[in-house]
């Protein structure tokens, strides 16, 4: 029995060995690891760094971070090793001048669950990616932006005026003229003076993506992806409930405008058309009218049409996201 024992034990011993041996190595490898990148708070184990953070004001955390560890912040949160950037000259350096190797996008797991993903400001690297950023280059490229000059200055002197008149809501005044602007690039719409409608759809769908899609809640999500499958009594179901009222907001922000181009092409085709049954001389120049509407999303449906239908499929997405992110990213 005795005998027994010793050769279980001596056998155990080998595989006691390997345990401690690879257990020896991954440590190392971590230290080494570690070792690589940038200071940072020491991690908890699972949990890493996150009961440190402000999940509200997480910019007020890594602030904190970067007055003991510099500008380049190593920090682990749960399962997802991050660098926080805390510097413009180090971002203009890794960002733009490395762009190639450091601008592309993490994946975020509240994308999709709180319908952001039309969004190019989060989008990776890809062919829908290119083909949203060409359509904006056709619209905003210096040379194409100057016809859009005589409406900046209007505008531009409409919240002079404001100014003028009301001097105490002046922030209320730059936020009008900057949304009027980008309005009217994109959609062609003229906004209200104040209390705009779609103005204040994107307003509230802005507001509670802020509070709700922050990087810490999507690393959260992404470790607990059943959180968006429980019952509405059940605690803890309230991501799933913001969830659904984001994405209602994000559909009618990135539909409702660009439905109202769409109708008032119609409408100023069926005028046009009108107007040259009774005078002859205006004949053929109904598609002039169209395209005269100088609009991000009107000059792109004109192109769409005139190219064909079978592009509408692939080129009216793109076109929708793209508008949907020039406005919320103005």
């Amino acid at each position: 029995m005795v005998t027994s024992v010793g050769h279980l034990a001596l056998l155990a011993v080998p595989s006691l060995s390997c345990i401690v041996i690879t257990a020896l190595k991954q440590f190392l490898a971590k230290r080494q690891h570690r070792r690589h990148l940038p200071p940072g708070p020491f991690p908890l184990p699972l949990f890493g760094n996150i009961l440190s953070i402000d999940t509200k004001q997480p910019w007020l955390t890594y602030a904190q971070w970067g007055a003991v560890y510099g500008d380049l912040i190593y920090a682990r949160i749960l399962d997802q090793e991050v660098v926080v950037v805390n510097s413009q000259q180090v971002a203009q350096a890794l960002l733009e001048k490395r762009s190639r190797i450091y601008a592309d996008r993490p994946y975020l797991a509240t994308l999709e669950p709180f319908g952001w993903l039309y969004s190019m400001t989060f989008a990776g690297y890809g062919d829908e990616w290119r083909l949203s950023r060409r359509i904006w280059h056709q619209t905003l490229s210096a040379g194409s932006a100057l016809k859009f000059r005589p409406m900046q200055i209007r505008r531009a002197r409409e919240m002079i005026v404001s100014l003028i008149d009301d001097p105490q809501h002046y922030r209320a005044h730059f936020a009008t003229f900057s949304s009027s602007v980008t309005m009217s690039v994109v959609y062609d719409y003229e906004i209200s003076a104040r209390d705009d409608p779609l103005v204040l759809l994107v307003i509230h769908a802005m507001d509670l993506a802020v509070g709700m899609m922050t990087q810490e809640r999507a690393m959260i999500l992404k470790m607990f992806p059943f959180l968006l499958n429980l019952p509405d009594w059940c605690p803890g179901s309230s991501i799933k409930r913001d969830a659904r009222v984001s994405t209602d907001l994000s559909n009618e922000m990135v539909n409702v405008p660009f439905e109202y181009v769409k109708q008032h092409m119609v409408w100023h085709l069926l005028f046009s058309l009108s107007l040259a049954d009774f005078d002859y001389s205006t004949r053929g120049k109904a598609d002039n009218s169209i395209s005269s509407r100088s609009s991000m999303v009107g000059e792109h449906l004109q192109r769409i049409e005139e190219q064909g239908e079978a592009l509408r499929p692939v080129l009216e997405p793109a076109l929708k996201n793209a508008a949907a992110t020039s406005f919320v990213g103005e």
